[in-house]
């Protein structure tokens, strides 16, 4: 049973089970789990939520908001132990700064809570980014989080010219799903 709070169950069911599919959907695509696990983990989702409903305080802020960030946090643990490993070895640009590569080759246990749910939001950014763009391009944008312009021009027999339009279109796609260089990665978490 939903503890008494100050929103209509009517709203507040739906809206939670909206949440959890979400990001259950989200989990799926994003980190390789299994189309029969989508009702397991909404379900575990929704109920990580309730068991933390009584700590929701409406003078924090608004019922909404608690749900969606208990279960957007929830999530985040749920790709971490599914991926066994930290969060920021995914695709990163090159000229990453050194915090971010410090905590990638650091142990997941050691990740602070406050550092850990912003580099799963910038992943699941990147991964969208990269998912909206064609292959080729995939490829390219991969090659280019690993190695030099030049190297990756040596690799794909690319001219600078056809390197450069193309990275304009990675740089777009990017900036498409809310990720802008140079202002902490994303647009303040917004989409």
């Amino acid at each position: 049973m939903i503890p008494a709070m100050p929103v209509p169950q009517t709203e507040f069911t739906p809206y939670l089970l909206q949440q959890a599919g979400l990001r259950a959907s989200l989990l799926q695509t994003s980190f390789g789990f299994a189309a029969d696990d989508w009702d397991d983990m909404r379900q575990d989702l929704a109920l990580d939520c309730l068991r933390r409903l009584p700590n929701f305080d409406p003078a924090r802020g608004d019922w909404r908001q608690f749900v969606h960030g208990v279960v957007r946090n929830h999530s985040c643990n749920l790709a971490s132990h599914h991926t066994n490993r930290p969060l920021l070895c995914s695709i990163v640009a090159a000229d990453e700064s050194e915090s971010a590569e410090e905590l990638a080759g650091s142990d997941p246990q050691d990740i602070p809570a406050a550092d850990f749910r912003p580099a799963l939001e910038l992943r699941l950014d990147i991964r969208r980014a990269l998912a909206s763009l064609p292959k080729e391009i995939q490829t390219l944008a991969r090659l280019l989080s690993r190695f030099s312009r030049h190297a990756v021009r040596l690799k794909t027999g690319l001219t600078v010219s056809q390197l450069d339009r193309k990275i304009r279109q990675i740089r777009a796609a990017f900036v498409a799903a809310g990720i802008y260089p140079g202002v902490g990665g994303t647009n303040g978490g917004q989409r």
